[in-house]
């Protein structure tokens, strides 16, 4: 099985954090999960409230855990009442490591195999899946986007 190396996610996290500053945003927390859901690598950048490292984490946690970026699950969750329910629910279960809000990315190879995940939190939730992105994509790996 196929997983990130420390380099690749250290990697991932500076091109993440140059993203970020080349779009002029605000200071971000990066966290990079392996496909087991294990924390690899978490970086914060001088400025951002202490609450981003654990919102970073929770959604690349959540990416991982539900098989799909997080920008899936924030659609989902803005359909209707059963699905905000659900997303709810799968929080309260997972002790807050789901947030249903874009950010969360998960990271394949080219074979389609799911590396992990990354989570940026301290922007426009879509600003922070572009950095994510951006990250992935300066490593010569996949976003799933499914």
């Amino acid at each position: 099985m196929a997983e990130l190396t420390l380099d690749q996610t250290n990697r991932l996290i500076a091109g993440t954090l140059a993203e970020a500053a080349r779009l002029g945003l605000p200071p971000i927390a990066v966290a990079v999960f392996d496909s087991g859901g294990h924390l690899k690598a978490m970086q914060r950048q001088d400025g951002v409230s202490f609450l981003r490292a654990d919102i970073c984490q929770a959604k690349a946690w959540g990416a991982l855990a539900m098989g799909t970026d997080t920008c899936h699950l924030a659609k989902r969750y803005a359909q209707d009442a059963q699905q905000q329910g659900f997303l709810l629910a799968l929080n309260a279960m997972s002790t807050g490591r789901i947030i249903p809000l874009a950010g969360g990315v998960l990271v394949s190879n080219d074979d389609g195999e799911t590396l992990g995940a990354v989570g940026v939190s301290g922007a426009a939730s879509e600003d922070d899946e572009a950095c994510a992105l951006a990250g992935i994509r300066g490593i010569g790996l996949q976003a799933r986007q499914d």
